[in-house]
């Protein structure tokens, strides 16, 4: 058998920290009793949610102006 004394530490590696299934894609926060989806993107709460859609809105303005400059 293994002793968990020996072995290190080990933290989260990056793809079990930024996992969906694991957490909220914007904050990485954890999944209460509800979980909010925004174009197929699981968010732990209506905060997340309207972080989402004002950065998505953001980003659609700025490649806007892009395609003319």
């Amino acid at each position: 058998m293994c002793d968990a004394s020996v072995l290190p530490e080990r933290g989260p590696s990056q793809s079990e920290h930024c996992s969906s299934a694991n957490g909220c894609a914007l904050c990485g926060g954890r999944f209460g009793l509800i979980r909010y989806y925004s174009w197929r993107t699981a968010l732990c709460s209506t905060k997340c949610v309207d972080r989402f859609r004002t950065r998505r809105e953001r980003d659609r303005l700025w490649l806007f102006r892009a395609q003319f400059a």
